[in-house]
C-alpha cells in the first residue's frame, strides 16, 4: 500500500503531533526528499525522537525507510499521472482502465496485508475454524461481499446465517451463544442495524469479527476482532469498487486458509460436482 495512502488513512486516529507531521509529509511531498530526520522535526517544531517514533508507527525501521517510502509513491502518482487524462471527466481507453484498476486492485490487496496483523486474522481464523454456527451481517454494498463469504462457508459445511433483513439478523443474533461467530461487515462502521446485530450477538455470548474500511469507528470498537480493508482511491467512480475488492480479498483469504485446516478438499469438490450436475440439466 502506498505510504501516502496509510498515512491518510491513519490520520485521524494519530496524537496532535503525529498529524501535525502526517500534514506537513502530506503536503509537502517534494521536499521530504531533501530533508533529514532532524530537519523535518526543526520544520514542524517537534523532537527528532517524534519523527522517528512516527516513522515507527507507520511500519518503518526508521525515518529513512520512510522517506523512501514516500519518494516511490510520489514517482508512482507521477507515472500515473503522466499516463491518465487531466481531467477525470475525459474518456479512458479500455486499455488504460484495465491497467489502472489493475494497478489499484494490486494495491488494495497489498494493503489489506499491511493493515492487518497477522496475529488478529490469526485469531480471526481461530474464531472461524471452531465456530459451530457463523452468522454474517452485511447491508448494501456490504451485502455483497458478506453473501460471498456465506457461500464460501457454506461450501466448507459450516453451518451459516445470513439475510438482507436486518430484523431477521437481529433476530438469528438473539439465538447465537458461546461457540459462535458473528462476522460483521460495513465499510464505514457506522451502521445502525449492524450495531444493533453486533451488541444483540456479544450479549448471547458470540463472539464478534467485524470488517470495516480502516480506522477506529463504532463497529471496530465493540468486535473481539477487528479487520480492515481500505478502497484508497479518491475518485467517485472508484473507490467503491475497490473497497469492495479489498472485503472480498480478506475473506478470499480467511476462506482458503480455513480450507486448509479443515481439510475440506473432498466436500469441496462434492460440492463443485454437484453445481455442476444442475448447470448441465
Amino acid at each position: 500500500m502506498s505510504c501516502l495512502l496509510k498515512i491518510r488513512a491513519m490520520r485521524d486516529d494519530m496524537s496532535l503531533i503525529e498529524r501535525k507531521l502526517a500534514d506537513f509529509i502530506l503536503d509537502n511531498t517534494h521536499l521530504l526528499r531533501d530533508y533529514s530526520s532532524q530537519q523535518l522535526a526543526d520544520a514542524i517544531g517537534v523532537s527528532q525522537s517524534s519523527v522517528v517514533k512516527f516513522s515507527q508507527k507507520l511500519g518503518y525501521r526508521g525515518y529513512p525507510d520512510l522517506k523512501f517510502a514516500v519518494n516511490e509513491a510520489v514517482v508512482s502518482a507521477s507515472n500515473q499521472q503522466r499516463h491518465s487524462p487531466a481531467h477525470p471527466s475525459q474518456k479512458r481507453s479500455l486499455a488504460v482502465t484495465f491497467s489502472e484498476l489493475r494497478d489499484a486492485s494490486y494495491a488494495v490487496m497489498q494493503g489489506v496485508a499491511d493493515l492487518n496483523e497477522t496475529e488478529q486474522l490469526q485469531q480471526a481464523l481461530g474464531l472461524l475454524i471452531e465456530a459451530d454456527t457463523i452468522q454474517v451481517a452485511g447491508f448494501g454494498k456490504s451485502a455483497i461481499v458478506a453473501k460471498d463469504f456465506v457461500l464460501r462457508l457454506m461450501q466448507m459445511g459450516k453451518v451459516t446465517l445470513n439475510s438482507t433483513d436486518p430484523a431477521l439478523q437481529i433476530q438469528m443474533a438473539t439465538a447465537l451463544g458461546e461457540g459462535n461467530v458473528l462476522f460483521a461487515i460495513t465499510e464505514g462502521g457506522q451502521n445502525s442495524d449492524i450495531l444493533k446485530i453486533v451488541r444483540q450477538a456479544k450479549s448471547k455470548g458470540a463472539r464478534v469479527i467485524s470488517l470495516t474500511r480502516f480506522g477506529n469507528n463504532p463497529t471496530s470498537v465493540l468486535a473481539d476482532v477487528p479487520l480492515y480493508a481500505l478502497g484508497g482511491d479518491t475518485s467517485v467512480r472508484t473507490d467503491s469498487v475497490l473497497m469492495q475488492i479489498g472485503m472480498q480479498h480478506l475473506c478470499h483469504v480467511l476462506y482458503v486458509q480455513m480450507c486448509q485446516a479443515l481439510k475440506v478438499d473432498a466436500h469441496l469438490e462434492e460440492s463443485m460436482n454437484s453445481h455442476n450436475l444442475l448447470d448441465t440439466q
